[in-house]
Formats: C-alpha cells, structure tokens, sequence
C-alpha cells in the first residue's frame, strides 16, 4: 500500500562546512511523506562523509544533516519519500478504503462459505 501512494524523490544540494563544523542543514523541494524519516537516504560524493539523518522540521521541510567532513565541500543526495497523489485526501482516503475492501470481500466471501458448511452439518447434529 506504501509504495501506490508515495513516489521516490531526489534533491541534490551543494553544500560547504567551516572548519570545526559537521553539519549542515538542507531544505527538501517537497514534504516528506507523513514525516516518514526512515524514507530518508543520504549519500555524499566525499568519502570522508558519513552523512545521517539528524532532525527534520515540517514545517519549513528543514534537514539537519551531522557526519560531514569539516572545511568541505560536496554534493549532497538526498532520497525520500513524497505523496504520490499530490497531497489530496480525497485520493489518498479513496485509496486507503480501497485496500481495506481487497481485505474484507475475501474474508466476507470465506465466512459465507464456512457458515453454508457449518449449517448442514449443525443440523445433523441437532437430529
């Protein structure tokens, strides 16, 4: 159900730490889906980086990023989750009822058929 209602999004940022500094902070092109942190995956073109996630604000779409080289500059690649629908509610909510129906019709459907066997055989037992 995740993946029909959010696409993979990839900025990519240019950004420069001073001397003494390992963090920076990005601001994402869109919102991540549902504040959904764990969607994020950062990869830097310098090897001395280990960039991680270190707090996201959704408000402003703010990403404090720590593991950097100081006195650095490189390109960093952020990859997230963003809504697939365009942040309609109508559409995510339709979609979301939809899969609940693929679940229910099934279990409805194996219930009717349990009950058809169960009343000749509670029948018999009645006798």
């Amino acid at each position: 159900m995740h993946s029909l209602l959010t696409d993979l999004r990839e900025d990519n940022f240019t950004v420069s730490t001073a001397t003494g500094t390992s963090n920076t902070t990005v601001q994402l092109f869109k919102e991540l889906y549902e504040d959904d942190v764990f969607s994020i995956h950062l990869l830097s073109d310098d090897v001395d980086d280990i960039p991680l996630y270190h707090s996201y604000n959704s408000t402003t779409r703010a990403l404090l990023v720590i593991g950097l080289a100081d006195n650095t500059t490189r390109t960093l690649d952020v990859t997230y989750d963003v809504d697939a629908i365009n942040n309609s509610y109508f559409a995510t909510a339709t979609m979301t009822i939809t899969y609940i129906w693929l679940i229910i019709i099934p279990l409805f459907a194996l219930g009717s058929l349990v009950w058809l066997w169960w009343t000749p055989v509670k029948e018999r037992l009645s006798r």
